[in-house]
């Protein structure tokens, strides 16, 4: 969570004010000359495929990030900033992260805590870090409506956390929720939204809906969640990857689909008109060469020889009309047709038996806490399996025990001796440092340089994109970079921990179409009910420290 701390003030005109907005990374134009305005009480939507600079552009209105040309207007009250994930701050105790999580109750106790520590600190580093948490917690304490973060946190459905918990030992929906808990205490003008939905239940998805229906201010969210963008977007604001630039659309997803489609169709007729145009130009002027070259032939008379003239004059003039209209921008160059969409074939899968994957009264937890005790249930063939629950419940920990990555506190974890697991992960793992998707590729199977690279374009890595270090790619690219390796893997059993998180729509529709078709066994931990709708036959319900199982109709 950040904040740019700008004094409070009745709601202006205009909330957020972009202007001519470029930036590049590597000699590459990520941003050109973008501008737009958010006005108090809208809500604006920003898309576009993974990679091609939203979370940039919303870090440089946040402050976090310089442009290098253009700028933001000071808006005027409060901006709340919540980041897409919290990489980085896996080590950090959650109270230094998320401190509006102790206003209510806690809070005059944490200070405490935090002075006394303060005082026996004689590490000065660690000092400065302290007198910066304490300060952060008392500007939470003295500023949040305690009741309101109350409600929200009950609403939220945001467990009980210990102010020294590890960040990284919550869950991605937990650690979404303490971010929304730290907006609520902020009590924003304005909010900047990073993928706000990615890992959050349905008790978190409702309380957000509510949050954005009452909330009075401008809005600026960076989201491929269809549902979310129509229900609330009253513009969206489409980021081309090709150019670096803007467009502006009215109404929600489905206006923008299908005005994106209108444009695109008209743009494609206009570039079908200009090309008829030119080859009929083209060739009278080549038609009237000819035939002046005809007349000029010694035999002919000075009178057809003056006419032949005339004709190459008139080809000139034509020439001339066409590199004029050129050259005064009225040429529409052709639509690009670039293949944004993620083509993720999971490939054959070799059957394992009957029942591929099973637990046999396993018992789950992290750290001191158990999450799961006596847990069993079979996967076989063919079957398509969810895991469902709210944040915190276990599914996380109950799919890396599956995946062989944790020991099971009791009970067992059976698979078929010829059984070969695909786990991906909430969270791609931190990459070594200057490793690229070149490498990454190659490190899982063994390919050649030009196979690896022919593979990664599959997942729109081109050119110098497959030699970008991973630190620095997106979550969404970091996220397809996952789905390569585990199309690679030749699993025939699938464990999935929100597989469509940071996907963009044409990406997580695609890996959509291949889960269709994936013929091996399939358990996936997912709050994405169109998910859950499309492909999956039963439910594996976790709360309570257990597991209930119940049909899909």
């Amino acid at each position: 969570m950040s904040f740019r701390p700008w004094p409070r003030c009745v709601f202006g005109v205009d909330m957020i004010k972009v202007t001519g907005i470029s930036k590049s990374f590597g000699g590459r134009a990520v941003l050109r000359d973008v501008s737009f305005v958010v006005n108090a009480g809208e809500r604006a939507a920003l898309v576009g495929p993974n990679g091609c600079g939203k979370t940039t552009l919303l870090r440089i209105i946040a402050g976090e990030e310089r442009a290098d040309v253009g700028s933001v207007a000071p808006t005027p009250g409060r901006v709340g900033y919540l980041r897409q994930g919290y990489a980085g701050a896996d080590d950090r105790a959650v109270r230094d992260v998320f401190p509006a999580q102790f206003a209510s109750g806690l809070g005059a106790e944490e200070l405490r805590s935090l002075s006394e520590r303060l005082g026996r600190e004689e590490d000065a580093a660690r000092a400065g870090e302290l007198a910066d948490a304490y300060t952060v917690a008392l500007r939470a304490i003295e500023e949040a409506p305690v009741a309101t973060i109350g409600r929200a946190r009950e609403a939220l459905g945001v467990r009980a956390v210990a102010p020294e918990e590890r960040v990284g030992a919550l869950s991605g929906g937990e650690q979404t929720k303490l971010g929304l808990l730290e907006l609520v205490a902020w009590a924003p003008d304005a909010l900047l939204l990073d993928e706000p939905t990615n890992h959050l239940d349905i008790a978190g998805l409702t309380w957000l809906d509510e949050y954005l229906d009452g909330f009075a201010g401008a809005v600026l969210v960076v989201s491929h969640d269809r549902a979310l963008i129509d229900d609330h977007a009253t513009t969206v604001l489409e980021l081309d990857p090709a150019t670096g630039s803007l467009g502006a659309f009215a109404g929600g997803y489905s206006e923008y689909a299908a005005e994106k489609a209108r444009r695109n169709e008209e743009l494609w007729e206009r570039y079908r008109r200009q090309q008829r145009r030119e080859r009929r130009v083209k060739q009278e002027i080549r038609d009237i060469k000819q035939n002046a070259a005809g007349r000029e032939r010694p035999s002919f008379t000075d009178f057809y020889k003056r006419k032949a003239k005339k004709l190459a004059r008139r080809a000139v003039v034509l020439e001339r009309r066409l590199e004029r209209e050129l050259a005064e921008g009225e040429r529409v160059e052709k639509p690009v047709r670039r293949p944004y969409r993620v083509q993720a074939q999971l490939g054959e899968a070799k059957r394992a038996g009957d029942r591929i994957i099973a637990a046999e009264g396993v018992s789950v937890g992290f750290g001191e806490v158990e999450l799961l005790r006596d847990v069993s249930f079979r996967i076989g063939w063919g079957e398509r399996v969810a895991v469902a629950g709210p944040n915190g419940s276990g599914k996380t920990t109950l799919l890396r025990t599956l995946a062989g990555e944790l020991e099971p506190r009791a009970g067992r974890v059976v698979t078929a001796p010829s059984a070969r697991t695909g786990y991906l992960p909430q969270s791609e793992p931190a990459p070594r440092a200057g490793q690229t998707p070149l490498d990454v590729v190659r490190a899982t199977a063994a390919l050649s340089e030009t196979e690896a690279r022919r593979f990664l374009h599959r997942f729109l890595f081109s050119g110098d994109e497959a030699l970008t270090p991973v630190e620095r790619l997106s979550y969404g690219e970091r996220r397809r970079l996952g789905l390569a390796r585990l199309v690679l893997s030749g699993a025939n059993v699938l464990l999935l921990d929100e597989p469509t998180n940071h996907l963009d729509i044409a990406s997580q529709e695609a890996f959509e179409a291949a889960l269709e078709a994936y013929e091996g066994a399939m358990l996936v931990a997912t709050h994405d009910r169109f998910l859950i709708e499309r492909m999956v036959e039963r439910v594996l319900v976790v709360g309570d420290g257990g597991v209930r199982e119940m049909l899909v109709s």
